[in-house]
This record gives C-alpha cells, structure tokens and sequence, in this order.
C-alpha cells in the first residue's frame, strides 16, 4: 500500500514540474490548393442530341460554391423563365423551367461563377451545351458572294 502512494505521488510530482512537453500550436494546413474544381460527371451528358430532360446534375472532385450565378450565368437562347440553380456539397443541379424549342441548341455559360469553397478558384469558362435536335449547331455561316 505504502508503494502504490509512492508512485501515485512520483506521477503527481512530475505532471506538477513539467507541465507540458510540446509547445501547442495549430497544424500548418499543408500547401495552398491552387487548382479549380475539376467536373467528374455530368447528366445528361455534355453536347447531349435530342435532349428532352427537365433537370441536368453536374459533379466535381471537390467541395464549391457558386458565385453570383444571376450576373455570371449567360443561356443562349434566352429562355423566358430562368433556370433554377441549386449548388449542394460536390454538385450542381440546373432545373429548366422554360419550354424547350424543338431543334435548337442551348448553351449554359458559367463564366467563372463556379468555385473551389476553400481557395476560392473559379473554374473559368464552364460551359454546357445540348440540341434539342439531332445534331448541335457550330454557328458558322459559309457560303459565296
């Protein structure tokens, strides 16, 4: 009994003498994500022909965020109801709600609305396009005069 009292205030006395062993400080983090998110899947598929869905689900490698989608986002043609943009953890959902024309193509811009949500590095030029047709436009003109 004596001996247990003996170690019990040995560990005692040094936890009193040295309190700490390291000097607390937060981990460095790592190097600096330098890289925007990259698309890994997207449905229905980009340059998709006689496209006829509602909603299109993109997903990336990492965590974003969409930056002022309003001001960022260009459709072309101009649809008369805006699509909704939903943007949730490695996703981003577009519902269309506009009434698609038979044989046209459409293309969303996101200009550089779409971001990596710790760095803050945009994606530039991120663009999907579908033909509600059977083939997508090039929007070349040739011909003679």
């Amino acid at each position: 009994m004596f001996a247990i009292a003996q170690v019990l205030f040995f560990i005692l006395a040094i936890s009193i003498l040295c309190p700490r062993c390291a000097n607390p400080m937060p981990p460095s983090g790592g190097p600096r994500d330098s890289l925007p998110p990259k698309l890994v899947s997207v449905f229905p598929k980009d340059s998709s022909e006689n496209f006829n869905n509602k909603k299109v689900v993109f997903t990336f490698n990492e965590f974003l965020q969409v930056d002022n989608i309003h001001e960022n986002l260009i459709v072309s043609p101009v649809p008369k109801k805006e699509p909704k943009i939903d943007s949730k953890l490695k996703t981003i959902t577009i519902t269309i709600s506009d009434t698609l024309e038979p044989n046209t193509t459409y293309t969303y811009n996101f200009g550089n609305a779409v971001k990596d949500i710790n760095e803050g590095n945009a994606l530039k030029n991120f663009t999907y396009v579908f033909s509600t047709g059977t083939y997508i436009d090039s929007l070349e003109m040739t011909g003679r005069v």
